[in-house]
This record gives structure tokens, C-alpha cells and sequence, in this order.
């Protein structure tokens, strides 16, 4: 999960793009914190996308003249919606897991303590590791909620 805490979200979400998204994922770097604090938060999203995938370039898959007979053998099926869901839920596991951190310290000073605290709107993106496809992405715009 990378979780980007911008200054101004909407600035943020406009200029978001899979090149931009790259650009940040090569300037970062690894860096032990203390703590890493973000809200709790679950989200439950339910889209009907027949009309979006119609645009998108295959509206006859919704029609009778869809032809999937490759499935039953006749040319009578068609889709009659899509309907995509997604459920992301944040919680003191994912936290404390994600937080399992060491601290350094010094005996001749008082330790800067790091903390990456995601108090103010932010946005979260689940990438698979290996192809680096997102998976879930969405933003959390009020996380004293």
C-alpha cells in the first residue's frame, strides 16, 4: 500500500497519473520510522458499468447481437449488467503490521523520534508487488472521521 499525503489533495488527484505515480515510487526511499499512524477506515464501492463499458467500445456484448455461443451453443445469451465491487478495510493489524519498526537511539542526545502520521486527506494505492498493477485506490478525505 503506498499512501500519498499531499498538501492539497485535489492538486494531488489531478496530477496523478501512472507516469507521476512512477516518478514518486523512484524518488522514494527507505527510511525506519517510529511510528506510522492512519486512520481506521473501511470502504465498500458497488458500480454498475454496462454503460461505461458500452462507451468504452463493446456495446454489443449487451445486445442480441452478442454472440457467445462459444459457452452454451446458441446465440441467445447477451450481458445484461456488470456490476464491479470492492471492499478495503484499515485496522490496528494492518497498522501495528505495517509498523513493525526498530528504533535507534543515542546516548548523547535526546533521539529524533520519525513518524509518519496521515492526519489530514490523503490517498491510498494497493499495488501488486511483483507487476506493480494497482488493485484498489481511493482517498480518505476526512480521517478524524
Amino acid at each position: 500500500m503506498l499512501i500519498i499525503l499531499p498538501e492539497n489533495i485535489e492538486a494531488a488527484e489531478a496530477s496523478l497519473t501512472p507516469g507521476m505515480l512512477e516518478e514518486y515510487k523512484v524518488r522514494m526511499r527507505e527510511e525506519k520510522l517510529d511510528e506510522i499512524c492512519l486512520p481506521k477506515f473501511e470502504i465498500k464501492t458497488k458500480y454498475f458499468i454496462r454503460e461505461a463499458l458500452s462507451t468504452l467500445g463493446m456495446p454489443t456484448a449487451f445486445t442480441g447481437a452478442a454472440d457467445f455461443s462459444g459457452m452454451t451453443g446458441g446465440r441467445d445469451l447477451f450481458i445484461s449488467q456488470v456490476i464491479h465491487q470492492a471492499y478495503v478495510k484499515v485496522d490496528e493489524k494492518w497498522t501495528e503490521a505495517a509498523a513493525a519498526t526498530a528504533v535507534a537511539m543515542k546516548l548523547t542526545a535526546v533521539p529524533e523520534t520519525k513518524i509518519f502520521r496521515a492526519d489530514r486527506p490523503f490517498i491510498f494505492i494497493i499495488q501488486e508487488k511483483e507487476t506493480g498493477n494497482i488493485l484498489f485506490m481511493g482517498r480518505i478525505v476526512n480521517p478524524t472521521q
